[in-house]
């Protein structure tokens, strides 16, 4: 489990779980688990954006592979989307909300980033500073330069998320 898709892909089962446990039993929605929606939606977008523009050409899947590698990086993000469009309510964020957002994204790299330099395991290329792509970047340069982009990117799909909540609620 150390893939990122893998955390978020986890992440959205337990958001839609507890989501599920709320709803048969009954009660109101917390504000934990409307961020947990919130996170869940631009986790599963940064799993198809990364996965279709950074690792798509990576390797050849056979067999249930492919599957699961559609189901993982696709059709899970674009299904939790689509729930978030048509099933959440919408409500008005600030944009601190952004900040709170990335903490796991955060948290996993710099994680991911000590685990390669104690066993030299790195889960993705851009988190390498040994060796050229395809396997690394090259530097930790290159590494801050990568998480610099994808943090821009996840601040991005953030303050997307707070304005279509904004414009759902004005169109209401």
């Amino acid at each position: 489990m150390t893939k990122l898709t893998i955390h978020a892909n986890l992440i959205v089962f337990l958001t839609f779980l507890l989501s599920t446990i709320i709803i048969l039993s009954k009660k109101n929605e917390t504000t934990i688990l409307e961020f947990l929606k919130n996170c869940s939606i631009i986790y599963m977008l940064m799993v198809i954006l990364t996965y279709h523009f950074l690792l798509a050409r990576g390797g050849e899947y056979d067999g249930v592979r492919i599957i699961t590698n559609f189901t993982l990086h696709y059709f899970i993000p674009i299904l939790v989307f689509i729930n978030w469009i048509f099933f959440e309510s919408k409500k008005k964020y600030s944009i601190k909300f952004i900040f709170l957002w990335m903490f796991y994204p955060l948290l996993y790299t710099v994680v991911s980033i000590l685990r390669g330099l104690v066993d030299g395991f790195y889960p993705y290329f851009f988190l390498n500073p040994n060796g050229e792509i395809p396997v690394g970047v090259g530097s930790y340069a290159n590494v801050a330069l990568f998480i610099t982009s994808f943090l821009l990117v996840y601040m991005i799909l953030g303050y997307l998320l707070i304005l279509l909540n904004r414009v759902f609620l004005y169109v209401k």
